[in-house]
């Protein structure tokens, strides 16, 4: 099980921004207007927060605390994606999550695939959302 502490400063940037490109990429694909996309931030916000007691994944945990403990002012910092090019920006997004996947399997192999379905139930809740509603 592998903690904040067990990654570097850039692979915990990719790791704890996974979950908002997560939902990001959702809303990408079905733009519901700002108060939808305010629902589906709200949401992954959510999924977080409720992941820092119940989580198994420790890595997850380890995200969840760490947003909690610095609050509004501990938000992810996004990588760069492309702003006029939906394909482009989607096709970034998906490589900073496959680098976050990879970097939790590297370092913690027992973790890999619970964190890259959490990924996709953070991505699902997002996409329930708003009002046109799932996958």
């Amino acid at each position: 099980m592998s903690k904040k502490e067990d990654y570097t400063a850039d692979e915990w940037k990719a790791i704890a921004a996974a979950p908002f490109l997560a939902g990001l990429y959702v809303s990408m694909a079905d733009p519901s207007g700002l108060i939808g996309i305010a629902k589906e931030a709200m949401a992954i916000g959510k999924a977080i927060s409720e992941s820092g007691t119940n989580a198994e994944i420790e890595v997850v945990r380890s995200l969840a605390e760490s947003l909690k403990a610095g609050g509004f002012s501990a938000r992810p910092e996004l990588p760069d994606i492309p702003k006029h090019d939906r394909a482009a920006a989607r096709g970034a997004m998906a490589d900073q999550l496959s680098k976050a996947v990879a970097v939790v399997a590297a370092k913690s192999p027992a973790e890999g695939e619970a964190y890259k379905a959490w990924l996709l139930t953070a991505a699902t809740k997002a996409a329930e959302a708003a009002r046109e509603g799932g996958f």
